[in-house]
């Protein structure tokens, strides 16, 4: 494992009005802007690093992922039973598809788009009752297909450059499987484990994968980043200065800066009187290059709203 020491990083946070709880931040290299969600704030924040400039967008509830679709102007937020459509220049949202949960203890959580366009998504328990998380694949057609259940806390969504492989964990198992996909067809493999994050402190949340193949993961409850080797061998151990990250994502021009978002209060098991908690962090000279996110494909026509509970399965 290299150590940290050696490289000349920096980190710093970014001087905007702090999270509750900050989720899901994604860079569209379009327009040079960093998207995230702060999930108990109920709103979709914007930052453009160039000129500062920050917006929020009011969502009718909590938030789960904010996905950017090929239609600039909009982006793919998860509602706890509903993927909905956020005008960025209105401010309306439109129902895209919605998924029945098993009981309002359970809500749609984490999320990313694979280089196809569809968005790997998945579901958290939140209530202490049996474990409901489920992954699904959602497609710009309505087709909805069910890839995963029985889990606690979906996390770690996201998917390599080439595209042929997806990651994701159960925050509260602490392990990071993958499955290998086929880029055109969606067919995937069997899971496996990529990465054991218990040794390391335990509690994968959010991740992203970098152009050379590695998965960087932030650790919610050690307030560590942590980069695993295409082989999942750990070889980045990166000490943030708030004790809870919550996920990541490579945004600026050359995809060199990590931008990480941190929590105040989760409303379950972490509430941090930190001054840095719920803060927007940059990470400057690791060395590394992200990858340019997938976009959400959108159907060519605006569509009617769906109702889905999953039944599709790979």
């Amino acid at each position: 494992m290299a150590a940290e020491g050696l490289i000349a990083m920096r980190i710093e946070i970014v001087p905007i009005e702090r999270d509750l709880l900050g989720e899901a931040p994604v860079w569209d290299d379009r327009i040079g802007t960093l998207y995230w969600a702060d999930q108990l704030g109920r709103k979709v924040r914007a930052y453009d690093p160039v000129s500062g400039g920050v917006r929020d967008w009011a969502m009718p509830d909590v938030v789960g992922c904010v996905v950017p679709t090929d239609d600039i102007g909009k982006l793919l937020v998860a509602q706890p039973e509903r993927y909905v459509l956020l005008d960025l220049a209105t401010g309306g949202v439109e129902t895209f598809v919605t998924i029945a949960q098993p009981r309002p203890g359970v809500r749609l959580n984490d999320g990313r788009c694979d280089r196809a366009g569809r968005l790997i998504g998945g579901s958290v328990t939140t209530d202490g009752g049996e474990a409901a998380g489920r992954i699904w694949r959602v497609s710009g057609d309505g087709r909805i297909e069910l890839l995963r259940e029985n889990m606690v806390i979906v996390n770690a969504i996201c998917c390599n450059a080439a595209g042929d492989a997806i990651y994701y964990a159960d925050s509260r198992e602490g392990l990071v499987y993958t499955r290998q996909c086929d880029p055109q067809s969606g067919a995937l493999s069997k899971e496996t484990v990529f990465a054991d994050v218990r040794p390391h402190g335990g509690v994968p949340d959010g991740a992203t994968v970098d152009a050379a193949g590695g998965v960087w993961i932030a650790q919610i409850m050690r307030g560590h980043i942590l980069r695993f080797a295409p082989d999942g061998t750990l070889d980045r151990d990166i000490e943030m200065p708030c004790p809870h990250v919550s996920s990541l994502a490579f945004g600026g021009a050359d995809l060199e800066t990590l931008y990480v978002t941190s929590v105040r209060e989760t409303g379950m098991l972490i509430s941090s009187d930190h001054p840095g908690a719920g803060g927007l962090f940059a990470i400057h000279d690791l060395g590394v290059r992200g990858i340019a996110e997938g976009r959400f494909a959108l159907p060519s026509q605006a569509r009617a709203t769906q109702t889905n509970t999953g039944d599709i399965r790979q």
